[in-house]
């Protein structure tokens, strides 16, 4: 007979960590903090990323010369491979990342994050936040404000400490 915590437990195995990426340094803290959340409570570990250009940074998938002439989801998946092998490198003795499932996706951003955590399940969303304030979190809106607004399981902000450089 399943007591209420191995009950609990064996939800928690089913249900996975959605962790949002975009590349940046903040992407790298969350997804290290979600790995470690994973490694905690035994859960898998979803990998998302959502193709967006910004209008704040337009030509995001646009940085070298020869991604003028791909589409921008081929350029998204080689980066988004490219960002995966490199938090291989930091946090490859973390099980549940070796085991990460990866999605991306196409969209608004704060939506289809919140749109991917209930189509599977996700027991918690994690995002990175870049701390804007003032106007240019005015005019740009923060995605992770947005999903915490919009999502219906928690959400985990997480900031990398590290001051804020260019938009990526």
């Amino acid at each position: 007979m399943e007591t209420g915590k191995n009950k609990k437990e064996s939800v928690n195995k089913q249900q996975p960590v959605l962790v949002a990426v975009d590349f940046s340094t903040d992407s790298d803290a969350a997804l290290k903090w979600a790995c470690n959340y994973a490694s905690c409570v035994n859960a898998p570990l979803l990998i998302l990323h959502v193709i967006h250009d910004p209008a704040h940074a337009p030509g995001f998938y646009r940085k070298d010369e020869e991604d003028w002439s791909q589409p921008m989801s081929q350029v998204a998946e080689r980066l988004l491979r490219e960002f995966m092998e490199k938090m291989q490198g930091l946090y490859g003795d973390c099980k549940p990342l070796k085991q990460a499932s990866v999605k991306q996706v196409t969209g608004l951003p704060p939506g289809r994050i919140v749109e991917v955590a209930e189509k599977e399940h996700a027991q918690l969303i994690v995002v990175g936040s870049r701390g804007r304030t003032g106007l240019p979190h005015i005019l740009l809106g923060s995605v992770a404000e947005r999903v915490v607004q919009m999502a219906h399981v928690p959400v985990v902000v997480v900031k990398s400490g590290e001051p804020e450089g260019d938009a990526e």
